[in-house]
């Protein structure tokens, strides 16, 4: 045990290190309904062990290896849940009689019960603030003092969907992780302190409240401030006097009154601070922080000293905007579901949460929503340094507030209180805490009437924040809801839908969802895109945490014959989240009265099914599908955004992309110009400039258009390159808009020598014999050679006749007539699939080799983009499980959990004819007018009839039909 700031007037004993543990089971327990009989002696008993605090059971060998494997999420290596006891004797120095003792534990799950020298202490029971006793009338000077800690970690409220403590994230931990203290109090102290900035006028107001005994009272004492400048620099010490237990008669604005408890309380001590120096205001891009130390002062002598940071800033909501010290700010966000892969519980290491927040801020976040729980000091205190901005929510995600009219279980609203005014005590001096919310996805529509009082409780009780309801869930326009903000779903709201979340469309927005509030809207756990599982990052998992999700799904790729793919998979479903992603980000950030965004999620989400939503992993490392450079060009205080209605033209066709910003920096842009350049294959083929004047803070704004004509001569992707420019040429923003062009629709010169089914082709099939499938007489077509291949819809006996004896069949199925097809949508899995089975078009994009002769001259590189998007939205994909030796084509990308091997197209020999089989919506002649649908068309129609249609594999007439379903035809008698 060791004494911390020695020879200053507060003590701490830092308890932390070895103890004598025992888990309850094991130990002659006791209940505190029994709180008079004691634990056994150490050595008195078998069973005790040893355990380090701090620290988890489960960490330190503690619980048993589970006997359940989940699938849905991690195990732990071991677990426990029920009560362990701790107990240690600690050496109290003497010191003044008068003196205070404060017990204090960190990191404690869930309830805790305390014995100091045989004398119940009572019960504490915070998940989110430290747990604290007075312990002065049982503390011994001068003597060795027996601790006794009784921690119960099992669930005490129906709250288990919290993310501090659910399976799917914080784990069921049990220990305890931050640490173990005595703190000594002086007699004569500062009992209470709160410095409240009021960053408009440059000063702080100082409440307090000074305790004494009553041999002191009427004393006069003097309280000294010293003020630390963020640049190192002390400002002129400010001081009071006061008269201990009694009205001092002070001079100050509003005086120092007398409590009937015998404190002096001081109240709206006004302490300028840009007196001497600059003003330093806190902010996320300029986290100054000052240090004020308090002296408490009997003449020379000190009776105490106590210190605070504190940020100087100013948050409120104006109108639909948030206002950071007077300026607009964009919360450009992701969620913390508090998850950490290596202990289970949340860690109390400062430059750990530093080193994340600086990765954050590489990518562009400014903001981070705490999912369900509020997390540990060191967190707090590198979010001050660091500069994010917080919003911090109850341990609370549950049904109780569903319906207005029925109240919530008395015990379960009075521990939500009591951990509410637990945290807006704590946090009170983090310039970093600005928001704060009473919930997970609590409501139904309308919002419930005991949630607008913990609103009212929390606005009464600091007004330097903004509160909601909740996160999440409710309607606008509000009904029956108490906030100074919401946070809504821009995707399932009414009238907007999750499967349109992205879209080729560039010029949309969430206004439709916006234009509800008269407040500020931020969106809720927005996108949520995946990818592809990545079962490289299992070596990473050297804690209490396993991957238990990985086996089974590596189990199933190794069986499939899949798992050579993994790679491939990763990259291509990575890249597709990106792009989807980058979408639906600079879709929110055109809406002119969005008030930001919360991003689920920057990492992966290990629980819940495995989420493989992050741009990183879930230890906060780099996935290789993007980089912060790429990403800030649509996540940063200033974007510019390109806007067109379409990503894919007619060759030589006028576009029109209207440049827009999003501009939420700190100054206004003065005398600034766009420089843009459209390339194509990576040479500019026109570029151009144009003086855009001053650009105001704090709006959403068009700039001006790019007129450009999109390329010829051949198919082409290409870009737009436009850069934001101040009047000095700095560069403020720039980002890249990608699109396609295609030559109008050319006729296959050999269509005379097609025989074609479809009704749909015949305006694409020129001189094609068009008759219905029951006439095909394969014995005659292959006889007079006059017909080179068939297009058909169905497979149907007559047809199998015919390939089978040498003849070319394309063969484009509904879904309908496919045995095993698989729904698809261009939007990635949301999610993941075993939390939304039931979701449209769970798969994860597509995959394509280099060269796909198949597709001739269409661009492509590898993977989905935007000008495939109507190609292949609600377009089923085909099943190739019992095509052994098949590959596909245009491979689709199956969710993990399932993996199957889908394809949009695949080709074989069957008996000793060829047959293409495609399920692209080629009959969909409203598609066909689209530029890309027609020149694909096109490259396969030439495929189809060129020497590289010569497929690798047979397949049997079994096989064949196993995928497609054979239908009858109508014989002439």
């Amino acid at each position: 045990m060791n004494i911390s700031d020695v020879g200053t007037v507060r003590h701490t004993l830092n308890l932390n290190g070895t103890w004598q543990f025992c888990l309850g089971q094991q130990s002659d327990t006791r209940v505190p309904a029994e709180p008079k009989k004691l634990l056994p002696l150490p050595g008195e008993h078998t069973s005790w062990e040893t355990i380090q605090i701090p620290g988890s059971w489960e960490e330190q060998g503690y619980g048993d290896e589970p006997e359940y494997e989940r699938i849905d999420t991690w195990t732990k290596v071991r677990e426990y849940e029920g009560s362990a006891w701790y107990t240690q004797e600690v050496h109290v120095p003497v010191d003044d009689p008068d003196s205070q003792y404060v017990f204090r534990l960190e990191g404690v799950r869930w309830t805790t019960d305390l014995w100091i020298n045989g004398q119940y202490a009572g019960q504490q029971d915070s998940l989110l603030n430290q747990q604290k006793w007075d312990v002065t009338s049982w503390v011994k000077q001068g003597d060795v003092n027996r601790v006794e800690i009784c921690v119960d970690n099992t669930m005490k409220l129906p709250l288990a969907g919290s993310h501090i403590h659910s399976l799917h994230t914080a784990t069921a931990w049990g220990g305890i992780t931050g640490g173990a203290y005595l703190d000594r109090l002086p007699p004569c102290r500062v009992q209470t302190l709160r410095i409240q900035p009021d960053a408009e006028n440059g000063a702080i107001l100082v409440q307090c409240t000074v305790s004494a005994p009553a041999n002191e009272v009427t004393k006069w004492v003097q309280l000294h401030v010293d003020i630390q400048h963020p640049d190192g620099t002390w400002l002129d010490r400010q001081s009071c006097d006061m008269e201990l237990g009694v009205d001092s008669g002070s001079d100050l604005d509003t005086g120092a009154g007398y409590s009937a408890e015998g404190s002096t309380v001081i109240d709206q001590w006004r302490l300028e601070l840009g007196i001497e120096k600059r003003i330093a205001r806190w902010s996320d891009e300029s986290p100054e922080q000052y240090r004020a130390v308090f002296h408490l002062h009997d003449g020379e002598r000190e009776l105490d000293r106590l210190e605070q940071s504190f940020g100087l800033r100013s948050f409120a909501a104006q109108g639909k905007q948030l206002i950071l010290n007077g300026i607009p700010v964009y919360l450009r966000g992701y969620v913390d579901c508090c998850i950490f892969p290596l202990t289970g519980y949340p860690v109390w290491d400062k430059g750990y949460y530093a080193q994340q927040f600086r990765i954050a801020r590489s990518y562009g976040f400014n903001h981070v929503r705490l999912h369900g729980w509020s997390a540990p000091e060191p967190f707090w205190d590198a979010a001050d340094e660091e500069g994010m901005l917080v919003q911090a929510e109850l341990p609370h995600w549950s049904r109780f507030f569903e319906k207005p009219d029925q109240p919530a279980p008395p015990e379960v609203l009075s521990y939500l209180t009591q951990e509410l005014d637990g945290l807006l005590q704590s946090l009170h001096r983090h310039p970093s805490f600005v928001m704060f919310s009473m919930g997970n996805e609590l409501i139904g529509p309308n919002g419930h009437p005991e949630l607008n009082v913990l609103v009212s409780r929390a606005q009464a009780m600091d007004s330097t924040r903004l509160y909601t309801d909740n996160t999440g869930f409710g309607q606008l326009p509000v009904q029956g809801r108490e906030g100074d903000y919401y946070i809504q779903s821009l995707n399932w709201h009414p009238p907007l839908e999750s499967a349109w979340s992205a879209v080729p469309d560039t010029t949309l927005d969430y206004h439709t969802v916006t234009r509800l509030a008269e407040r500020p809207v931020i969106g809720h756990e927005h996108a949520q895109y995946t990818m592809y599982v990545r079962p490289q990052e299992r070596a990473k998992y050297t804690g209490v945490l396993r991957p238990s999700w990985l086996e089974p799904i590596e189990e199933s790729l190794t069986r499939k014959g899949m798992i050579g793919d993994l790679e491939h998979y990763q990259q291509a479903s990575g890249t597709h989240l990106v792009r989807s992603l980058k979408e639906t980000m600079e879709r929110i950030r055109r809406t002119p009265d969005a008030a930001g965004v919360q991003l689920l999620d920057i990492r992966d989400f290990p629980g819940q099914g495995h989420a493989t939503t992050g741009i990183l992993d879930v230890f906060w490392e780099d996935k290789g599908i993007t980089t912060p450079a790429e990403f800030r060009r649509f996540n940063a205080d200033v974007v510019l955004l390109l806007s067109c209605n379409e990503r894919t033209f007619y060759a030589g066709e006028p576009m029109h992309v209207d440049v827009r910003i999003s501009h939420y920096g700190k100054e206004p842009l003065e005398n600034a110009f766009i420089q843009w350049r459209f390339i194509r294959d990576d040479v500019i083929l026109t570029e151009g400039e144009w003086r855009t004047g001053d650009v105001q803070r704090g709006s959403v704004m068009s700039l001006g258009s790019i007129v450009a004509m999109a390329p010829r001569g051949g198919a082409a992707a290409f870009r737009i390159e436009a850069e934001l420019r101040s009047g000095d040429s700095q560069n403020v923003a720039t980002n890249v808009w990608h699109g396609w062009s295609f030559p109008l629709y050319q006729t296959h010169p050999g269509s005379n020598r097609i025989w074609n089914t479809m009704e749909e082709l015949k305006p694409f099939l020129g001189e094609a014999h068009d008759d219905c499938v029951d006439h095909i007489d394969g014995y005659h077509l292959l006889k007079n050679r006059e017909i080179d291949s068939v297009v058909v819809r169905s497979l149907t006996p007559n047809v199998l006749d015919y390939l089978v004896n040498g003849g070319t069949v394309w063969l484009q199925p509904a879904a309908e007539e496919l045995y095993d097809s698989v729904e698809t949508k261009y939007l990635p899995v949301f999610w993941n699939y075993l939390m939304f089975a039931t979701q449209p078009g769970a798969t994860m994009g597509m995959y394509m080799q280099d060269q796909v002769p198949l597709l001739g001259s269409f661009p492509h590189d590898g993977t989905s983009d935007w000008h495939w998007y109507h190609l292949v939205n609600g377009t089923p994909a085909i099943c190739l499980d019992t095509l052994s030796g098949v590959e596909p084509l245009i491979e689709v990308i199956d969710h993990f959990h399932r993996a199957k091997r889908l394809a949009y197209a695949f080709e074989a020999k069957v008996g000793r004819g060829r047959i293409l089989v495609s399920s692209l919506p080629f009959a969909d002649l409203a598609l066909m007018k689209r530029p890309e649908a027609a020149y694909l068309l096109q490259e396969i129609l030439t495929y189809l009839h060129g020497d590289h249609f010569c497929p690798d594999t047979s397949i049997s007439v079994a096989q064949l039909l196993g995928i497609v379903k054979l239908q009858t035809i109508q014989f002439t008698l």
